[in-house]
């Protein structure tokens, strides 16, 4: 109960809330952060002012990222909610709208440009421990904490697998891409792959391992050892950047990990990157299928950044600063680019 004279706590939302709803519908924030807004949504007062500012503030603000996101079939189905919902009783009807609001948010948690925030949780029952698999489709993005507190961002198109409880080693399975911060607790990190694994005790970095791609660890701080399929294994510094090519063959090289791992805060930054690259990243952000027409297009390389900007804004920036043209059919998703 808030005292006489003591401003409610969201009174400030505007200033506040803005910034994490927009973070909560792009899938970039943080567990911290995803569980602030559902708790402020779910937690108000339908006869508190603010509170009803609150859910003003958050039905306009996810409808215009519905719309802007080209998702108005999620939006639709919403609104028919409500009307259903409200065409039983005036004297509930606040109640449910409010209610209505909570199962919207829930909905459009991680909202990425054209799909909502899909979530999945696999358990399968193993000798003594219970593995469960986290999953984000194409256009979507998460992040959660592993049973020994240790933080795990997810990327589009991407897979996790671990036991609910860990023993003497911590070990999980990846496909795709994820970006770890590892608790020290004396036990060793291991990363699996279908291309090879990453040891570590505690430490920050970043693995993708797509497939038919090349196996990338990247490391931000402290020492990891990353091991091919036939057992070589180099160790890292801060800085350095592994690959190991679909021939097993082992590059070393120095990169900038902010720009490597720019993708958890929601943002593509390309400098001098081959176009085909870049393509893959937009199929997997945006959840289109793209295909490049002409042999010029594997020679073009593209410098820029994207950063919660629409489908539609990509296609006009990458129009400006780069020879192409391109076609896009909406209903198949399909984007066909060529040089210009």
């Amino acid at each position: 109960m808030v005292e006489q004279g003591i401003p409610h706590p969201f009174v400030y939302y505007p200033y506040n809330m803005e910034k994490q709803i927009s973070k909560y519908l792009n899938g970039t924030a943080n567990p911290d952060e995803f569980s602030s807004v559902l708790e402020a949504l779910c937690a108000t007062d339908a006869n508190d002012k603010e509170s009803l500012e609150l859910l003003k503030f958050w039905q306009e603000t996810l409808n215009a990222a519905i719309e802007n996101k080209e998702n108005n079939q999620l939006l639709d189905k919403i609104h028919h909610r409500i009307a259903l919902e409200e065409s039983r009783t005036a004297a509930r009807r606040f109640t449910l709208y409010k209610n209505l609001l909570k199962v919207a948010a829930v909905l459009i948690a991680g909202l990425i440009i054209s799909t909502f925030f899909l979530f999945t949780k696999q358990e399968k029952q193993f000798a003594a421990a219970t593995i469960e698999t986290i999953k984000t489709p194409y256009g979507a993005r998460t992040s959660f904490k592993l049973p020994d507190g240790s933080e795990v961002w997810l990327n589009s198109g991407s897979e996790i697998s671990f036991p609910n409880q860990f023993g003497a080693l911590r070990s999980v399975e990846l496909i795709g891409e994820a970006y770890f911060q590892v608790v020290k607790d004396g036990k060793p990190f291991l990363v699996k792959t279908g291309y090879g694994n990453v040891k570590v005790m505690g430490t920050t970095f970043d693995v993708k391992v797509y497939t038919n791609e090349d196996f990338e660890t990247t490391l931000v701080e402290g020492s990891v050892k990353v091991c091919n399929k036939t057992n070589e294994v180099v160790t890292l510094k801060p800085g350095q950047q592994s690959v190991i090519n679909l021939a097993n063959e082992f590059l070393l090289k120095t990169v900038n990990t902010n720009i490597i791992t720019s993708w958890k805060e929601g943002k593509l930054i390309f400098v001098k990157e081959p176009f085909a690259n870049v393509a893959r990243e937009l199929e997997r952000w945006y959840n289109v299928k793209i295909e490049l027409q002409g042999e010029r297009l594997k020679k073009l390389c593209y410098t820029g950044n994207i950063e919660m900007e629409t489908f539609g804004e990509v296609l006009e920036l990458i129009n400006t600063t780069a020879p192409i043209k391109y076609q896009f059919n909406k209903n198949t998703r399909i984007l066909k680019i060529s040089g210009r």
